[in-house]
C-alpha cells in the first residue's frame, strides 16, 4: 500500500452510554482522528488513525465506514474499561486516560492536513472548525439504558 495525497483531519462528537455496575453512565468525546487514503491494488482504502483518543484505528470503503469502525473500536475499549472498573470513579479516571493518550503521529499528520484544509487543497463536504478543543466528559445517567437516547454522531474537518 502507498500513501496518496489525500490526507483528512477528522473532528468528531460521539455520545456513548454505558453501564458500569449498577449505573448508566454517558462518555461523550469530542475527538479527532487522521484519516489517510490508500491505494490497496487499485481500490481506495480509508484509514482513520485515533489523534484523540490515540491507539485505536478504523478502516472503511468510505471516509464514513472508517471512521464508524474506529467508532465501534472506541466502544469496544469502553466497555472493557467498564468491565474493569470496581466504580464509577475508577471508571471516570480511566476513560479520561483513554482518551487523553494522544498518537504523536497522527498530531504532527493531523497539524499538517489542517493547514491544507485552510489552503483549500483538502476536497470534502464535511464543515470546517477552525481551532478545535478535544474534550471528554463522563456523565452519571439516573435513567435505565433503554430510555437513553443519545445525540447523533457529527463530523467536521480541522482547519487553522
Amino acid at each position: 500500500m502507498s500513501l496518496t495525497a489525500t490526507t483528512y483531519p477528522l473532528l468528531f462528537t460521539l455520545q456513548v452510554p454505558v453501564e458500569v455496575g449498577d449505573f448508566v453512565v454517558g462518555v461523550e468525546m469530542r475527538g479527532g482522528a487522521v484519516v489517510t487514503v490508500e491505494d490497496d491494488d487499485g481500490t481506495e482504502v480509508y484509514l482513520a488513525h485515533g489523534l484523540q483518543p490515540g491507539g485505536i484505528s478504523g478502516t472503511g470503503g468510505t471516509l464514513q465506514d472508517a471512521y464508524g469502525d474506529l467508532r465501534r473500536g472506541i466502544e469496544l475499549v469502553l466497555d472493557d474499561i467498564a468491565d474493569e472498573s470496581p466504580n464509577l470513579r475508577a471508571f471516570k479516571r480511566d476513560v479520561e486516560e483513554f482518551f487523553a493518550d494522544t498518537d504523536r503521529w497522527a498530531e504532527e499528520t493531523f497539524e499538517s492536513a489542517r493547514r491544507e484544509v485552510a489552503a483549500g487543497k483538502v476536497q470534502s463536504d464535511l464543515p470546517r472548525v477552525a481551532n478545535p478543543e478535544f474534550r471528554c466528559d463522563v456523565v452519571k445517567f439516573h435513567q435505565p439504558l433503554s430510555e437513553l437516547a443519545p445525540e447523533p454522531d457529527a463530523m467536521w474537518l480541522a482547519a487553522a
